[in-house]
């Protein structure tokens, strides 16, 4: 028969071992969860810039609409370099 203590032991053990799985399994789905919200984070944020894209009057075509604001930022520079030479 097992005494006391070591019954207590025993019991303290499995209940250690019980709660660790417990923990991991939290911790998984918590993982889980921050993992879902980034990504519903980064789709909005996609779709907004999409919706940007689409508002600027680019259609569904991201690529030109870099492009625009590219070259925008290139003639801001050119105009700020004669600017500041002339």
């Amino acid at each position: 028969m097992m005494d006391l203590v070591g019954y207590d032991h025993a019991r303290e053990h499995a209940d250690h071992v019980f709660g660790a799985q417990y923990d991991d399994v939290r911790e998984r789905y918590a993982s889980e969860i921050r993992d879902m919200e980034m990504y519903a984070q980064s789709e909005d944020e996609y779709y907004e810039y999409l919706s940007k894209v689409y508002e600027a009057g680019f259609g569904d075509d991201w690529q030109a609409y870099e492009a625009h604001f590219q070259q925008l930022d290139k003639d801001i520079q050119q105009f700020q370099g004669e600017q500041n030479n002339g």
